[in-house]
C-alpha cells in the first residue's frame, strides 16, 4: 500500500475514533449535569440552606457568615487562595461533584459548621463537618446541634 492510502486509511479510522469519543464526552456531560442537578433538588428538599439560616439568625443573631456554593461554580477567593484552588483542581480533574453550605462566625476563636452533600464511589453522601450523616432531614438536623455544640465545647 502507498504511503498516501495509508495515511487516508488511518485518517478514516482516527475519524471514526474521534466521533465516538466525542459521543461518549457528551454523554459523560449529560450524566454529570444530571448528578449536579439531583444534587441541587437533594440539597433544596433537605433544606440545607434554611436549617444553616435558622442557626444563624437563631443561635448567632444573625452575625454569622453564610456561604453556599457547588463544586463546579467555584466560589470568590482571594488571589493566594487562588493558587491552591487550582492546585487542587488539576491534582484530580474528574473529581465527584458536591455542594457545600458553611456557616462561620467568631466567638473566642473562628467557628465553623460545614454541610457537603456530593457524590462518591458508593453514592450520594452527606456529611457535617466530615462526619458522615444519613440522607435525611432528621439526622442533618440533630447532627447540626451536635456539631454546634461541638464547637462551642458545650
Amino acid at each position: 500500500m502507498a504511503w498516501r492510502d495509508t495515511i487516508e486509511s488511518l485518517q478514516i479510522e482516527l475519524a471514526d475514533i474521534r466521533a465516538e469519543r466525542l459521543r461518549q464526552s457528551k454523554l459523560e456531560e449529560t450524566a454529570r449535569q444530571s448528578q449536579r442537578h439531583q444534587l441541587s433538588q437533594i440539597a433544596q428538599s433537605l433544606g440545607i440552606a434554611n436549617l444553616i439560616d435558622d442557626m444563624n439568625s437563631v443561635l448567632l443573631q444573625g452575625t454569622g457568615q453564610i456561604e453556599a456554593y457547588n463544586s463546579w461554580d467555584w466560589p470568590e477567593t482571594e488571589p493566594e487562595a487562588d493558587l491552591e484552588i487550582l492546585r487542587l483542581a488539576d491534582r484530580d480533574e474528574e473529581e465527584a461533584d458536591y455542594v457545600s453550605t458553611v456557616l462561620t462566625w467568631e466567638e473566642h476563636g473562628e467557628r465553623e459548621i460545614a454541610v457537603d452533600l456530593g457524590y462518591a464511589e458508593d453514592g450520594i453522601y452527606l456529611q457535617v463537618n466530615e462526619i458522615d450523616i444519613r440522607l435525611e432531614r432528621e439526622a442533618l438536623e440533630q447532627a447540626l446541634v451536635e456539631a454546634f455544640r461541638e464547637e462551642l465545647q458545650v
